[in-house]
Parts: C-alpha cells; sequence; structure tokens
C-alpha cells in the first residue's frame, strides 16, 4: 500500500509545477489508477480502524504475562509474524480479534494466517485482508469476524487458501 500512496503522493506534489512536456508524458491512465488505488487504501485503512485495537501492554494482559516488560510478548509475537502490528506515532497497535481471552492465547487459526499471508512484512495489507468485507461472507462479514465467533477456523483457512478469494496472495503481475 505504501508504494501506492507514495507514487500518488509523488504525483500530486508535482502536479503544479509540471511542465506541459512532462503533464503529458504521464499517462492519463496512471493517474486514474493511481487514485483508484488510494481509494481502495483508504476504504482498507477505515475498515482497519472500525476494529478494536489493543496496545502492547493490553497484549500483555490478554495474554496474563505478568514480566515487567510488558511490550515483550506482543512485540515478540510480531516479529515472528504470528500477529499483525502497526506503528503508529512511535506505538504499535494489535488488532484484538487476533486474542482469546478465555484461553490467553492468539488465536491458532489467526498465528497461522497471518504467516501465510506475510503479517510481518505487510502488516497493513495483512490486517485489510481480516477487518474488510469479504465478498465470500455473508452480511458483509469480515474474516476477523469469523476469528472473533470462534469455529470457524476451516471457512478462514478456505478463503485464505484460495488466490481468488485472497487478493493479497494473488500472483503478481
Amino acid at each position: 500500500m505504501s508504494s501506492v500512496r507514495n507514487g500518488l503522493l509523488s504525483l500530486v506534489a508535482s502536479g503544479p509545477t509540471l511542465s506541459a512536456s512532462i503533464a503529458s508524458a504521464v499517462p492519463a491512465h496512471a493517474v486514474t489508477e493511481s487514485i483508484a488505488r488510494a481509494r481502495i487504501e483508504t476504504t482498507a485503512r477505515q475498515a482497519i480502524f472500525e476494529h478494536p485495537l489493543l496496545e502492547a501492554s493490553d497484549v500483555a494482559d490478554v495474554l496474563r504475562f505478568r514480566d515487567r516488560n510488558r511490550r515483550s510478548p506482543a512485540s515478540r509475537l510480531r516479529e515472528r509474524g504470528d500477529i499483525v502490528g502497526y506503528e503508529i506515532g512511535g506505538r504499535y497497535l494489535y488488532p484484538s480479534f487476533q486474542f482469546d481471552s478465555a484461553t490467553a492465547k492468539v488465536r491458532p487459526v489467526v498465528a497461522e494466517i497471518n504467516q501465510l499471508l506475510n503479517a510481518k512484512h505487510d502488516p497493513w495489507g495483512v490486517s485489510s485482508w481480516w477487518t474488510s468485507p469479504s465478498g465470500w461472507l455473508s452480511d458483509g462479514q469480515s474474516p476477523a469476524d469469523l476469528a472473533a465467533q470462534g469455529g470457524q477456523d476451516d471457512r478462514i483457512r478456505d478463503i485464505a487458501h484460495h488466490p481468488r478469494r485472497c487478493p493479497i496472495r494473488q500472483p503478481h503481475r
């Protein structure tokens, strides 16, 4: 998503100063595609922030971690790619659906899919996949909704393991 944002920002920033010759060199479809991608990114981020988020100390509480370093469990799980965490304003936030407070663990299917989708290297994209409504689910549900409900692991795996159902896994063109 950052490459789309950077390309769009570059086009927007240079827009007022583009000479006629440079402007004619930028294909109209490139501008249209960049704007469309920016809209998709904005919608995806809105979906991400509609779900409850935890700070590292909250993650420690959910996991019943009692050591002094309260950020350690979240950081370790994020670095392994088991959970999605993204930095905002110098601190990491973690979507709460990833954790089962009853068992004080990361939901196993969440860790499995986060590894599959490469959450460690693309936390925003993976979080967007989890939190955005899926056309493969009814009533505008997202995979995160299924994870939070419990008992839906096979459905989540089915969606994530099929490239047509999981845009994040589609082959790059």
